[in-house]
């Protein structure tokens, strides 16, 4: 029987939680795993695996110098390859960028898509062209990872990859054994929140404006980090009703955060193609604490929230008037009436596999 490769992780970022929660299910699975990454400067309360060691590359700001981040990422990178010369190891690439340097350098590589880089570029152009780079990515692959459909569809429409396997960023295994509680809300006081990186000034913190200024019985709570924490900070000194909380543990401190929120706030800016067909994890810690969830229109988000799993509503929330009139017919009838139906949906659409699809592939291929 042949030996089972060692798994290299690269990551973009050593505290994004949906690549530790993949790291861990390599390692509970019987890998033999080393773990590489960038330090982005936020969330790093969440760096670190138990009993493993994750070395830090090197500090890389996000949203700076892109050109000068794919530089320094490859010679790091390349500095890893030189120290493994053995034939049986799989590189498991987290970016658009650490897989062009596997590929580069001929390496065998497992490339996981949460999100597509070019996917904000407003050139479309200079997108198509990036594109292009990313099928040659994926069809030289071992395996890819993407997850959200909506990246399948944009990339591949009429064609079928055997090398793709679609693994949504479902909650970690760890709330398997939790309990889904059911509580019924009241429209007289509610608790709107966006939980993650903080983004979208034009829409998610205009609906936490929208609440400070509009609303004064409802409250607007933030959970979080990113470079924008001093504009969520200016908001929640303006207003009483909109609160600020920090970093927090994932997935330890999701339970304790969800139980005091009553509305799940995700309605990204769609401005860039990205947002248009990505599949965020929100939609699955909504569904599993059973809470409805809010998300923008015109995108693969709204198709799951509205017609798959009947979770929530969407929006264009870049006009105040449209956040106004949504809040305004929320009804505690309709809204209860939703968290009675999101306590149905089966536990395996909301939990993750511990990526049993992904391990599988590695046996069936070793």
């Amino acid at each position: 029987m042949k030996q089972k490769p060692k798994i290299i992780f690269l990551l973009a970022s050593i505290s994004q939680p949906r690549c530790l929660k993949r790291i861990r299910s390599f390692i509970e699975r019987g890998f033999e795993v080393e773990i590489y990454g960038f330090d982005r400067g936020t969330y790093n309360i969440n760096s670190s695996i138990e009993n493993h060691d994750i070395v830090n590359l090197g500090f890389a700001p996000s949203g700076t110098g892109y050109l000068n981040k794919v530089f320094f990422a490859r010679k790091k990178i390349n500095e890893i390859f030189q120290k493994n010369k053995s034939s049986n190891i799989i590189y498991y690439s987290f970016s658009f960028d650490i897989s062009l340097i596997c590929r580069l350098y001929r390496k065998k590589y497992i490339y996981e898509i949460s999100d597509l880089v070019y996917g904000y570029f407003h050139n479309k152009t200079i997108r198509n062209i990036f594109a292009m780079i990313d099928r040659k990515l994926i069809s030289k692959s071992y395996l890819t990872v993407m997850t959200s459909k909506g990246f399948n569809d944009y990339l591949f429409p009429n064609t079928e990859l055997k090398n793709i396997i679609v693994q949504p960023n479902r909650v970690d295994s760890y709330f398997s054994s939790i309990k889904r509680a059911v509580n019924k809300i009241n429209t007289k006081k509610l608790a709107f929140s966006y939980v993650g990186a903080f983004r979208y000034p034009n829409t998610v913190f205009r609906f936490a404006k929208v609440i400070g200024e509009k609303y004064p019985e409802h409250t607007f709570m933030f959970f979080g980090d990113s470079i924008l924490t001093n504009q969520v900070k200016e908001l929640a000194s303006k207003y009483d009703n909109v609160k600020y909380f920090g970093q927090f543990k994932n997935p330890e401190d999701l339970p304790q955060i969800y139980s005091k929120i009553d509305i799940v706030i995700a309605c990204y800016d769609i401005k860039t193609l990205n947002e248009r067909i990505a599949e965020p994890n929100k939609l699955y810690e909504s569904m599993f604490f059973n809470k409805p969830i809010i998300v923008s229109k015109d995108t693969f988000l709204e198709k799951q929230v509205l017609k798959r799993y009947k979770c929530g509503f969407a929006l264009d929330a870049s006009k105040d008037e449209n956040i106004v009139n949504l809040i305004d017919s929320l009804k505690n009838e309709t809204l209860n009436q939703l968290i009675e139906r999101i306590s149905k949906i089966e536990i395996k659409e909301i939990v993750d596999d511990k990526s049993i699809k992904i391990t599988d592939f590695i046996y069936e291929n070793i």
